[in-house]
């Protein structure tokens, strides 16, 4: 999982669901926004409830989001804020899949140095 200072904080978040530009795959729909300040990238995971009605569900799939996004973050170019979301069938799917998916959206947003 991701260390509580590489996650994005309230305000960032808000400011990305304004500003935010958005990208598409089977199970995550991710926002992304530069951030002309100096600090590092940070990145939230979201699993909404309106799909994902019981918490045990949520947190599950949030902490397998944080953990497939951890490996990439040395490669995830500066000074970006990111929120990724998850589809209704990234719960039916093996983390494996989901690793090789956050990968995907992340090559193809161009976020990845």
């Amino acid at each position: 999982m991701l260390p509580r200072s590489q996650r994005l904080s309230v305000a960032d978040f808000n400011q990305v669901m304004e500003k935010g530009r958005v990208t598409h795959s089977p199970l995550f729909l991710l926002r992304s926004l530069k951030i002309d300040s100096l600090g590092q990238t940070r990145i939230a995971a979201v699993a909404p409830q309106k799909i994902f009605k019981k918490a045990v569900q949520r947190n599950k799939l949030r902490r397998q989001m944080y953990e497939a996004a951890r490996p990439l973050y040395a490669d995830v170019k500066p000074q970006l804020r990111v929120v990724i979301f998850a589809k209704a069938v990234a719960m039916t799917t093996d983390h494996v899949t989901l690793k090789k998916e956050i990968k995907e959206i992340f090559v193809k947003a161009g976020l990845l140095k």
